[in-house]
């Protein structure tokens, strides 16, 4: 499995665009538990820096009740505090799914890579109708720390998105991300070891800490009725720095990394 994956990728990153193109459809006031709910599929590398790809399935949810919000993106979950409002905030939890059992027989013979219980939070702030009525442009940022002690580090992205709605029915939405990850992260997913390198064949190779990635996305939904509709989402990001070097991706993967998914989603 992806290191750092979710089952709508995290760092594979389409369900927060999702978010921000379906949950400002609603113009009035909802009392009580709404959201909405987004399941589907697509495609993503089979590890952070791979060349090859596999089929995963899309799963994420937006709920909001009694002045919370809460996101379930894949194995992770975050609580916003301030949902409703221009500068939000809160704690997010969530599973990285390690690398183990990849379809790389190279990668395959690294290292094992467990699964790793992560914490951390996010900040958000929106402005609304900058070019236009209905657009909505965002600034956020999102930390995540191991609390495992698989990696023992911190990533976390600085993000940017724009969306707009070019007619009744249709949201269209790009979005920019960088990408930041410790030495330790680094080390631990983009490092050899020299056990590692035995096995393998690849070169004992240290990974350091920095901008581990640069993204851009591009996501569209279209409501079919009041409740239902589709979404979809294509992304490209590139390693860069000493994910790039990796002889992980340099000789057995690639830096250019694809994702694309599509979804139907129910409203309530």
């Amino acid at each position: 499995m992806a290191a750092g994956a979710t089952l709508v990728t995290t760092s594979c990153a389409v369900a927060p665009a999702w978010s921000a193109d379906l949950g400002d459809q609603e113009d009035e006031a909802v009392t009580g538990l709404h959201g909405f709910v987004v399941l589907g599929g697509g495609v993503e590398p089979d590890f952070e820096g791979s060349s090859d790809y596999a089929a995963t399935p899309h799963i994420y949810a937006n709920l909001t009740a009694y002045g919370f919000g809460l996101e379930l993106e894949g194995p992770q979950a975050t609580l916003n505090i301030r949902p409703d409002a221009a500068f939000q905030f809160g704690p997010s939890i969530g599973y990285d799914l390690g690398r183990d059992g990849t379809t790389n027989k190279v990668v395959d013979r690294l290292d094992k890579i467990d699964g790793a219980f992560e914490a951390g939070g996010f900040v958000a702030y929106q402005f609304n109708a900058l070019l236009a009525q209905s657009d909505v442009f965002e600034i956020s940022a999102d930390l995540m720390a191991d609390l495992s002690g698989v990696h023992d580090g911190v990533s976390g992205t600085i993000n940017a998105s724009y969306q707009i709605a070019a007619s009744e029915r249709l949201r269209l939405g790009l979005d920019a991300s960088v990408g930041l990850a410790s030495d330790s992260y680094m080390d631990t997913y983009f490092g050899v070891s020299q056990a590692g390198s035995n096995r393998s064949g690849l070169a004992a190779y240290t990974a350091s800490g920095g901008i581990k990635d640069v993204g851009i996305g591009a996501t569209a939904s279209f409501s079919i009725t009041e409740n239902w509709g589709i979404v979809g989402r294509a992304e490209y990001s590139r390693l860069l720095g000493d994910a790039a070097d990796s002889p992980i991706v340099k000789q057995e993967g690639s830096a250019d990394q694809f994702e694309a998914g599509i979804g139907l989603f129910y409203a309530f």
